[in-house]
């Protein structure tokens, strides 16, 4: 495809969360394992076809998408959150080790649902990721309410040590 179409500049990735969503205490291995080959494998395999090409030419993007539950605690879709939290963490670290090497890796983190019309509609999160394109100068950014998924998380109990 590269020859049809030329060098990559740019990849985008962001798929969305498959198979069961699951609450904290109700997360298996498997739960767990399903989210994280999809969100954080996915993203170093896509990443590794195309990092060779942007690292040569000292140039690209690497965009990658997470969910609110990759920066906030909510024990709704807990395994994802704990795949979310690790492509959050991996493209953070790409981000300052690819940096002074003119790639730019960055992440657009969805706080609401992706709806067309909505806060996070799709054309609005693709220009988002072109602007990021563009301007690189940031390396996260949020669409949506992200206090809106803080408030719940915080009224969660947290057992203290007398009631344990």
């Amino acid at each position: 495809m590269q020859s049809a179409l030329g060098p990559i500049d740019v990849l985008e990735f962001s798929p969305s969360p498959t198979g069961p969503i699951t609450h904290a205490a109700q997360t298996s291995v498997a739960d767990v394992m399903a989210q994280f080959e999809l969100h954080v494998l996915g993203a170093v395999i896509a990443v590794q076809h195309v990092l060779p090409d942007l690292r040569q030419r000292g140039d690209g993007a690497l965009l990658l998408t997470t969910g609110i539950s990759s920066t906030i605690p909510a024990p709704f879709p807990a395994n994802v959150g704990v795949a979310m939290s690790g492509l959050r963490n991996w493209a953070l670290t790409l981000h300052t080790e690819r940096a002074p090497a003119g790639l730019h890796v960055g992440t657009v983190t969805v706080a609401s649902g992706v709806i067309p019309g909505g806060e996070a509609d799709p054309d609005l999160v693709g220009d988002r990721y072109r602007r990021m394109y563009e301007r690189r100068n940031r390396a996260e950014e949020v669409i949506g309410d992200a206090e809106a998924f803080r408030a719940p998380a915080g009224r969660a109990q947290v057992p203290s040590a007398a009631g344990r």
